[in-house]
């Protein structure tokens, strides 16, 4: 199974050191251009881009990607349109309103927290519970009821 990603995902994923999840998951991982130009920013954390195994994505239907900004940020519209384009089901995408634009759109969505779970559920995490502290403690905010959510799914 291939994958679309933004780049808060690639970011969280990057501080808790396990970019490595997306390859273990995914065949295929594809940024788009604007997550790589984002990531790179003087102003956002880098990505050590060397650890993660990735093509670069390039949106063709501009059309498609300008029709959709507005309160979604250009990374995310590129996640969506690319992942149509090269009729991949699945993207990861942290923000709401992304998440639920692409749900429109009849794409499969997962989180940062959702590549964490599937890992642990492939015996790629061994500890889900601490992965989730370490996330929290890079920044993402994760209610008390959502991890909950996340650790009963998963069997915790």
């Amino acid at each position: 199974m291939d994958v679309v990603i933004n780049a808060s995902p690639l970011i969280l994923l990057n501080k808790i050191g396990r970019l490595e999840l997306l390859n273990n998951l995914f065949d295929t991982v594809y940024v788009p251009s604007a997550v790589l130009q984002e990531i790179q920013e003087a102003d956002k954390p880098k990505v050590d881009l060397n650890l993660l195994d990735f093509q670069q994505l390039k949106v063709v239907n501009k059309v498609a990607v300008l029709g959709l900004l507005g309160r979604l940020h250009l990374g995310e519209v590129e996640v969506m349109v690319g992942a149509i384009e090269r009729n991949v089901q699945t993207v990861v995408l942290d923000d709401n309103a992304a998440r639920n634009k692409a749900k429109q759109l009849g794409l499969h969505v997962t989180g940062t927290l959702g590549i964490l779970q599937g890992a642990y559920k492939k015996g790629f995490v061994n500890n889900l519970e601490k992965e989730i502290t370490n996330l929290k403690s890079v920044g993402m905010y994760l209610s008390s009821e959502i991890v909950r959510k996340i650790l009963s799914f998963s069997g915790k």
